[in-house]
C-alpha cells in the first residue's frame, strides 16, 4: 500500500532499502547481500503519523476522567504536572514511543517541557518525532521557556530523526508578546509553529471577550495563519476562519477521541477536507485519550462523522489524515507519509491472517478493515530504513523494564 498521489496499491512486488531511503519498487529485485524481510501475506503500508500528542503524560494515564477540560486541567493535570520531573519526563516518553510503535506510528508531533528527555527518548526507541518545547506565559515567567524553545531548535538541527518547533500553548495561554517572539523565531530557524486552537467553546468566547476575535483570527491578525501553521483541535471554528485556512493555507490536526472525551465537541472535518484544509490525524495526550493507538484514533474519527450520513467521510480519507496529511502537516511530505522511491524508509508490515483482518474483499476491502476493524498490533516497524520493531517486539530498548519503571515512578502522582 503506497499511499502516493494515486493511492496505489500493488501486489507481489519486492521494495528494496538502501541506508535510509527507499531504493527500488518492483518484481525480482536484486537481493545481492541485502537482509530479507518475508514480507509474505501481509500488508506493508507507510507508517502512521500522530501529529498532535504529548509523549511524556503517559504517566498521567487515567488519573482525571469524566471531567471538562477546564476543570480537568486546573483540579488534576496541572497539580500532577508540577510534580513532573525530568526523570518522570523521560520515563513517560520512553513508555510513549513504545506504545505509538507498536500501534503502528512511525511519527509523532510532540508539545511539552522537558523536550531534552523526550529526545532521548526518542533516540532510544529509533521512533521519529517533532518536537516543540511547550510555550506560556500566563506566570510571567516568558524568557526561559522560550530560550529553551530556541536551544532545543539550535541542539537538533541536522538530526535524522528529530524535526524541531515552537509551541506555543494556546491563545488563553502566551501572551501576544510571546505569540510574537515565537513566530519571529518560526521564521528564522524556518520551522512550524505548532499551538492549540479552538478546542473549546470556553477558549472561543474568551478569546472574543479579550481579543475580540476568536482564537484563528486573532492568529490570523498576528500574521500566523499559514502553511507553517499546525493547529490541534479546530473544534469551534468559525466560517471566516475556515476561509482563511482554505485560502492562507495551514493544517488542522483531528484528536476525536480526547475532544469527545472531555466533552470539547467534534470538529468539522468532512467541511474542512472539502475546502481543500488539510486535516491530520492526532490522539493528544495519554491523559485525555486514554492511548496512543492512531489505528483506533482511525476508526473513531470516522465513526463520528457519519451520524448525519455515512457518506460524509471514507475510509481512504480517514488513512490519508493518518498518513500523507500528517506528513504535510509536520512539513515532511517531501520525506514521509508515502512509500515511494527516495522518500524515508518508514513502514510497518501487518499481518493478514488474523481475524480482524479477515477477510479481505479486494483493495478497498483491505482499506476498510485497516481503518475499521483493525486492532492496531502491528507485527514489524522501520524507521529510517532500521528494523526498531520485529515480530511485534520492541528491538531497541527491553520493553518490560521501562513499563516496571514506569510503574514505580507514577505513584507520586496518585
Amino acid at each position: 500500500m503506497t499511499q502516493n498521489d494515486d493511492r496505489q496499491i500493488l501486489e507481489n512486488v519486492d521494495l528494496l532499502i538502501h541506508g535510509d531511503r527507499i531504493a527500488g519498487i518492483g518484481h525480482e529485485m536484486p537481493v545481492g547481500d541485502h537482509r530479507v524481510v518475508d514480507c509474505s501475506n501481509k500488508v506493508v503500508m507507510p507508517g502512521l503519523i500522530n501529529s498532535h500528542t504529548h509523549a511524556s503524560m503517559t504517566l498521567l494515564r487515567g488519573i482525571s476522567d469524566n471531567k471538562e477540560l477546564e476543570d480537568w486541567l486546573h483540579e488534576d493535570i496541572f497539580p500532577a504536572e508540577e510534580k513532573l520531573e525530568a526523570e518522570d519526563a523521560y520515563i513517560g516518553a520512553l513508555v510513549a514511543c513504545i506504545e505509538m510503535l507498536s500501534t503502528g506510528t512511525t511519527t509523532f508531533n510532540d508539545m511539552y517541557d522537558h523536550m531534552d528527555q523526550v529526545a532521548e527518548a526518542v533516540d532510544q526507541t529509533g521512533i521519529r518525532a517533532m518536537l516543540g518545547r511547550g510555550l506560556l506565559d500566563v506566570d510571567g515567567e516568558r524568557d526561559w521557556r522560550l530560550n529553551e524553545g530556541i536551544e532545543l531548535v539550535e541542539k537538533y538541527q541536522g538530526h535524522e530523526r528529530i524535526a524541531t518547533c515552537f509551541a506555543p500553548h494556546g491563545v488563553y495561554t502566551a501572551s501576544k508578546q510571546l505569540l510574537l517572539e515565537a513566530k519571529d523565531c518560526s521564521e528564522i530557524f524556518n520551522t512550524s509553529y505548532h499551538i492549540h486552537v479552538s478546542e473549546t467553546e470556553k477558549e472561543v468566547n474568551e478569546s472574543i471577550e479579550e481579543n475580540e476575535k476568536p482564537p484563528l483570527e486573532y492568529l490570523d491578525e498576528l500574521d500566523l495563519v499559514n502553511e507553517d501553521l499546525i493547529a490541534a483541535h479546530g473544534v469551534w471554528l468559525t466560517e471566516k476562519e475556515k476561509e482563511l485556512l482554505s485560502e492562507k493555507g495551514g493544517s488542522v490536526v483531528h484528536n476525536p477521541a480526547a475532544n469527545l472525551k472531555l466533552g470539547s465537541g467534534v470538529a468539522d472535518v468532512p467541511e474542512l477536507l472539502e475546502r481543500e484544509i488539510n486535516v491530520a490525524l492526532g490522539t493528544d495526550g495519554v491523559a485525555s485519550n486514554n492511548n496512543l493507538n492512531l489505528f483506533e484514533e482511525a476508526k473513531t474519527a470516522s465513526l463520528i462523522h457519519k451520524e448525519k450520513s455515512p457518506e460524509r467521510i471514507d475510509e481512504q480519507q480517514i488513512l490519508d489524515m493518518a498518513t500523507r496529511n500528517g506528513a504535510k502537516a509536520l512539513g515532511l511530505q517531501n520525506e514521509i507519509g508515502s512509500i515511494e522511491i527516495g522518500k524515508k524508509a518508514d513502514m510497518i508490515t501487518i499481518g493478514l491472517d488474523s481475524p480482524d483482518m479477515t477477510p479481505i474483499h479486494g483493495k478497498k476491502g483491505l482499506i476498510s478493515n485497516l481503518v475499521y476493524s483493525f486492532s492496531g498490533s502491528v507485527d514489524d516497524v522501520i524507521v529510517d530504513g532500521n528494523i526498531v520493531v520485529q515480530s511485534g517486539e520492541m528491538v531497541e530498548i527491553g520493553r518490560e523494564k521501562v513499563l516496571q519503571h514506569a510503574e514505580q515512578m507514577a505513584r507520586k502522582f496518585r
